[in-house]
C-alpha cells in the first residue's frame, strides 16, 4: 500500500516541479529581447563589422570599466597617435586611466566621475566636448558615454566623435558675426557723427533763425505769430530728438572721455525717459579701456537697461562697474518680477529670452568674456565679465582652434 502512495506522490511532485520550471522558463522568455539578428548570421562578426563601419572611435567596457572591445576607428587613431600597444587598449581599465589623469586634466576628472555614476546606475548617459592633439594637428572631439538599458549583461559604450570641422565652422561663424557687429558699430558711429555734425547743426540754425525772426516781427497777425512759434517749437523738439538719437547710436563720450562717463550719461538719460531710477556705482577704472571692450560693455548695459524697462516692472535698478582679478565686471540688477523664462543662463537656455541677449553674449565672447543671467520672481541680475586685456576673435587665423592644451586629456 505504501508503494503506490509513494509512486502517486512522486508523480504529483514531478508535475509540480515541471510547472515551476515552465513558469520560470516562461518568465525568462518574457524578459528576453526580441530577435534582431536573422538565423544563421554570426552575432560576433555582425557586431564587429557594424562597429568598424562607424566613424566614431568606440570602445565597449565591462561592468568594472575594463575595455573588452574596440572598433577600427579607435585602433587607427591609437596606432597613429602611438598611445596603445598591439591590443589597442583592450584589457586596459578605462576608468583607472581617467582617474590617473584626473589631477592633470579637468576633462579626465569629469569623465571619471561620470563613469562611476553610470557604473553605479545613478545616470545612463554623459556628453562632453574636449580638445585633443593628434598627428593631423589640433582636433576637437565629443565624448559620449552610454549604458544600454536592455542589454542582458551590463556594458558601457564609449564613443569619441571628431567634431573638428563643426568647431571650425562655429569659429568662422563667430568670426563673421564679430566682424558684422564691428561694421555695425562703425556704421552707427558714422551715422551718429553725421547727425550731430550736420543734421543737428542745421536744426540749430533753424531754431536760431526762428528765434530772431520772432523777435523782429511784431506787427503781424496773431495767426502768423502762432505759426512762427509752432515752427520754433518743432525745430527745438526735432533738434533734441536728433541729438538723443545720435547719442543712443554712439555716444561721443565713449570715444572722447571713456566708458565711465558714457555709462553715467546712459543711466541719467534712461531714468529721464523711463521713470526708472538707476543707481550707478563705478569704482576706480584704472587705465583706459580699449575701444572694443568699452563698446561691448556699453552695449550690454544699454540692452540690459532696455530689458529692465520692457520686462521687469521694476521702478529701480542698479548699474555697477568694477575691476576684479584682471577682468572688468559690469552688473545690472533690478528688483522686478524676473524674466518670463526663468533662467540661470550661461548657454543655450538664454536663447529663450531673446535676440538681444544672444547679441550681448556674442559681443563678450568675441573678447574672451562671458555673460551670466540669474532671474527669479525677486528680480534679475545680469553680469558681464571681460578680460582687461582682450584679443578679439577676429585676430585668430581661420584654421586656429582656441583653448588647446599641450597634451591630450
Amino acid at each position: 500500500m505504501d508503494h503506490p502512495t509513494s509512486s502517486h506522490g512522486s508523480s504529483t511532485e514531478h508535475r509540480r516541479s515541471r510547472r515551476r520550471r515552465c513558469t520560470v522558463t516562461g518568465g525568462l522568455q518574457a524578459r528576453r529581447l526580441p530577435t534582431l539578428i536573422a538565423p544563421g548570421v554570426e552575432a560576433e562578426a555582425l557586431l564587429r563589422s557594424t562597429l568598424d563601419a562607424l566613424s566614431a572611435h568606440i570602445a565597449v567596457l565591462d561592468e568594472a570599466g575594463t575595455i573588452i572591445a574596440v572598433n577600427q576607428a579607435w585602433r587607427a587613431f591609437a596606432h597613429a597617435s602611438g598611445y596603445a600597444d598591439e591590443n589597442h587598449g583592450v584589457g586596459m581599465n578605462y576608468l583607472a586611466v581617467c582617474e590617473r589623469a584626473a589631477s592633470l586634466s579637468q576633462e579626465a576628472a569629469r569623465t571619471a566621475e561620470a563613469l562611476r555614476e553610470i557604473m553605479a546606475g545613478a545616470r545612463s548617459e554623459f556628453r562632453m566636448e574636449y580638445p585633443c592633439r593628434s598627428p593631423q594637428g589640433p582636433r576637437w572631439f565629443q565624448l559620449r558615454v552610454t549604458r544600454p538599458d536592455q542589454a542582458p549583461t551590463r556594458r558601457i559604450v564609449i564613443a569619441h566623435e571628431d567634431i573638428t570641422e563643426v568647431k571650425r565652422t562655429q569659429q568662422e561663424l563667430a568670426r563673421l558675426s564679430g566682424r558684422l557687429m564691428h561694421l555695425q558699430d562703425e556704421e552707427r558711429r558714422a551715422i551718429a557723427r553725421e547727425l550731430h555734425d550736420t543734421t543737428a547743426q542745421n536744426l540749430l540754425a533753424i531754431t536760431l533763425n526762428a528765434s530772431r525772426l520772432h523777435g523782429q516781427v511784431r506787427d503781424v497777425e496773431e495767426s502768423a505769430r502762432r505759426i512762427l512759434e509752432e515752427t520754433f517749437e518743432l525745430a527745438e523738439q526735432s533738434l533734441q530728438e536728433v541729438r538723443t538719437l545720435s547719442y543712443l547710436l554712439h555716444p561721443p563720450l565713449l570715444d572722447d572721455v571713456g566708458l565711465t562717463a558714457a555709462l553715467s550719461w546712459l543711466a541719467r538719460g534712461f531714468s529721464a525717459r523711463s521713470g526708472i531710477q538707476v543707481d550707478v556705482a563705478i569704482e576706480g577704472s584704472g587705465e583706459p579701456l580699449s575701444r572694443p571692450i568699452a563698446t561691448a560693455l556699453y552695449r550690454v548695459a544699454q540692452e540690459a537697461l532696455s530689458n529692465v524697462h520692457r520686462h521687469s516692472g521694476s521702478k529701480r535698478a542698479r548699474l555697477a562697474l568694477y575691476r576684479t582679478d584682471g577682468s572688468i565686471q559690469l552688473d545690472i540688477v533690478d528688483d522686478g518680477t524676473g524674466l518670463k523664462a526663468p533662467v540661470r543662463a550661461t548657454g543655450e537656455d538664454a536663447q529663450l529670452i531673446g535676440v538681444g541677449i544672444s547679441g550681448m553674449r556674442l559681443r563678450l565672447e568675441q573678447l574672451g568674456g562671458r555673460l551670466e543671467i540669474r532671474s527669479s520672481p525677486l528680480g534679475t541680475w545680469v553680469g558681464a565679465s571681460v578680460p582687461a586685456q582682450s584679443r578679439s576673435a577676429n585676430e585668430h587665423s581661420p584654421g586656429e582652434l582656441p583653448k588647446m592644451p599641450p597634451d591630450e586629456p
